[in-house]
């Protein structure tokens, strides 16, 4: 408080009765300065370096996005969303793993890996496809898909860098149960497939070995033109692009009536549907991987003819600022 001394009303004469000290005492109560910390400010010995902030930052998870984390990433970046359906065993989670090892090893011709925000999601389905016995291959290298969230898509990133021009593409694929398409089919349960809205392509999954057995080939045909049919009443208007991806390639080609069959399901539906075959995975002739790079290339790029933004032979009286077009 800086006032003097002898007006502090607590202090205490040392020559009064009672508040005598020994000499060795009053030796001990009296600090002896240290050479070494004289001049420095004291610390807490033990205690933190560095004051902690008020949130520790940490790395993202890279797991899979939510349908909020999606929308943040398509508000800024441009950014294809592909929405993949197939019941289960169609080879949806296959593809994914395949496409993702491929990218990992440098195998997609003209496009190579930029970045992914989902590293740790990607690594957790590919995992069982990376170990093996060489002799006694699996029939199965993913695991079957499961839902945290049984109401909620989860998303894949990844970013892709074509070489011909340097251009970026980002792509968001889920990574869903089949059970959501059998649903969708069975009982027309489409609440969870609402983020279709924003798909800019739909991969139409199928077990490509249902279609190579004269047993299962029709029942498995029946089955796509009722996914079909089914979509068809959740799609916007236009539609997005349909590229229907048979698994299994390996074992022989996609039947031709079969490709016809759902492609005139689609055109009643108001959709062109492509057709893009796929070997996940292969221990036969076809090179495993085969038809992943094809399928990424009919998804990024289409010829598909960009309408006419203003046309010529529209009246006045329907666009009205045509009047105002200035004239070469």
């Amino acid at each position: 408080m800086n006032r003097p001394v002898d007006t502090c009303s607590n202090r205490r004469d040392p020559g009064e009765a009672g508040n005598k000290f020994e000499e060795d005492e009053l030796d001990d109560c009296i600090p002896i300065p240290d050479p070494v910390t004289e001049g420095r400010p004291s610390v807490d010995l033990g205690g933190a370096v560095l004051a902690s902030p008020d949130e520790t930052p940490r790395l993202p998870s890279s797991l899979t996005m939510g349908l909020e984390e999606a929308t943040s990433l398509m508000t800024r970046r441009h950014t294809t969303m592909v929405g993949i359906l197939g019941l289960p065993d169609s080879g949806k989670t296959a593809c994914l793993v395949s496409a993702y090892l491929l990218l990992a090893k440098g195998g997609f011709a003209g496009y190579d890996f930029a970045e992914s925000a989902t590293l740790m999601a990607f690594e957790q389905i590919s995992r069982g496809s990376r170990h093996w016995t060489e002799g006694d291959e699996p029939g199965q290298l993913t695991t079957h898909t499961e839902m945290v969230d049984d109401r909620q898509a989860g998303f894949l990133h990844f970013r892709l860098r074509r070489h011909k021009d340097n251009r970026f593409f980002d792509m968001l694929m889920p990574d869903l149960p089949g059970e959501w398409s059998k649903a969708l089919i069975d009982k027309a349960d489409s609440d969870r497939f609402s983020f279709l809205g924003s798909a800019s392509v739909i991969w139409l999954m199928v077990d490509g070995r249902a279609f190579a057995s004269p047993k299962t080939k029709r029942y498995a045909t029946y089955r796509a033109e009722m996914l079909v049919e089914r979509l068809s009443a959740i799609l916007p208007t236009p539609r997005p692009r349909v590229i229907l991806v048979p698994s299994w390639r390996d074992i022989g080609e996609f039947p031709a009536d079969a490709y016809e069959s759902i492609c005139e399901a689609g055109r009643g539906h108001g959709m062109e549907i492509a057709l893009a075959p796929i070997a996940s995975f292969s221990f036969g002739d076809v090179e495993p991987g085969s038809g992943i790079a094809s399928l990424i290339e009919k998804t990024l790029n289409h010829g598909r003819a960009v309408p006419e933004f203003w046309s010529d032979h529209q009246s006045p009286s329907t666009r009205k600022l045509i009047c105002f077009r200035s004239v070469a």
